[in-house]
């Protein structure tokens, strides 16, 4: 738990740990997002999230946010435990907004890469 406290109290931790999706390893990647989405639940993290991805857009150089995320998502796709985590990323971020437009903007930004036509 006081490891949780200390990422929330330094968002910069959240963005070398976001970074960390560059790994080869599906296994971290999956880890990974799973630590986010928990960062994402707690009050403030959801800012925090979407600050880090902005950040690996820029130091990866995305075009768009989630861009290198949702190739991982379409290259990963012989590893469950990876697709799994990455949905569950996608949904509790898209989804823990309370504000209605910003979750049709977050909804947008993940279709606009390609998700509802890579579900389909």
């Amino acid at each position: 738990k006081s490891g949780f406290s200390l990422v929330m109290n330094h968002p910069a931790c959240v963005n070398e740990i976001t970074l960390s999706l560059n790994n080869k390893n599906a296994r971290t990647k999956a880890l990974v997002l799973e630590l986010l989405a928990a960062v994402c639940l707690v009050r403030g993290g959801h800012d925090i999230i979407l600050a880090a991805f902005d950040n690996f857009k820029e130091v990866c150089g995305e075009k768009n946010r989630f861009e290198r995320l949702m190739e991982y998502f379409r290259n990963e796709d012989t590893n469950i435990d990876f697709m799994v985590a990455c949905m569950q990323f996608i949904n509790i971020v898209v989804h823990s907004v309370e504000n209605m437009n910003f979750r049709v903007f977050l909804q947008y930004e993940f279709t606009h890469l390609g998700l509802d036509h890579y579900l389909e």
